[in-house]
């Protein structure tokens, strides 16, 4: 897709919170090498290294925000990116409030939502991580009740394995209840913060949702009640440890 063919451009980076539940995640991959970010610094020889000091991240993302909207682009483009909390933006008088997400993988959510409010149609997100492509599917029909034209579309991964995802032909496939509780499956069977089952992948386990359906509900349920403590006994909501011991 060309570059002509976008109106609004929402660049969305990580933020990096003192005492955040993935700073575990980030001393596993080693400490990086401190180096100072600006405008007559050279480039890092090793990125590797340089991008496993968070510091390093949080100079380097402020200092691209603070270039890409200083730059002039043609009339009619909008271009947000994330600043912390905040948001900057170019060539436009829209706002966007300041917003306390870790992640760039859920902020991302607001940035999409904030383009459907605008007006804006068909939403192209790029991507190589998959929790990005999972929370997409999760929040896909409540963004859809609300703005019906959404066409959603995910420009996933890279090289030879790079490929275009159309968000809303997968919902419609695997359902609406089965889309929204996707992203509890994911992060109740291994994600970045949580163990997978010892020896199972996620084919099996998904293969194991299949023949367990009724833990749908389940899932759901935390879904809608993140903060609950136990859901032991309440009607209509199956034990997901059902799901683990019988059928993984």
């Amino acid at each position: 897709m060309s570059a002509n063919c976008f109106v609004d451009v929402d660049v969305v980076w990580d933020r990096y919170l003192d005492n955040s539940i993935k700073e575990s995640t980030r001393e596993k991959r080693g400490k990086g090498v401190r180096r100072k970010v600006a405008g007559q610094t050279k480039v890092p020889g090793n990125w590797p290294d340089f991008l496993r000091d968070p510091t390093n991240k949080v100079e380097l993302f402020q200092f691209l925000s603070e270039k890409i909207v200083s730059t002039t682009f043609p009339d009619g483009k909008q271009v947000f990116a994330t600043s912390g909390a905040s948001v900057v933006c170019s060539g436009t008088d829209h706002s966007m409030p300041p917003c306390d997400h870790e992640e760039a993988d859920t902020r991302i959510v607001v940035h999409l939502q904030d383009a459907l409010e605008s007006g804006c149609t068909t939403c192209l997100v790029r991507t190589v991580d998959t929790d990005v492509l999972v929370i997409l599917i999760g929040k896909y029909h409540f963004l859809a009740s609300k703005y019906p034209s959404a066409d959603i579309w995910v420009a996933f991964g890279s090289g030879k394995n790079f490929l275009f995802l159309h968000i809303n032909a997968i919902c419609s496939t695997l359902g609406k209840e089965k889309s929204t509780a996707l992203p509890v499956f994911h992060s109740f069977t291994g994600c970045d913060t949580t163990s997978s089952f010892f020896g199972k992948g996620k084919k099996s386990v998904w293969e194991a949702w299949g023949a367990y359906t009724e833990v749908t509900d389940a899932f759901n349920f935390i879904v809608e009640h993140p903060h609950a403590q136990n859901h032991r006994g309440l009607p209509g909501v199956p034990d997901a440890g059902t799901f683990h011991s019988r059928y993984i």
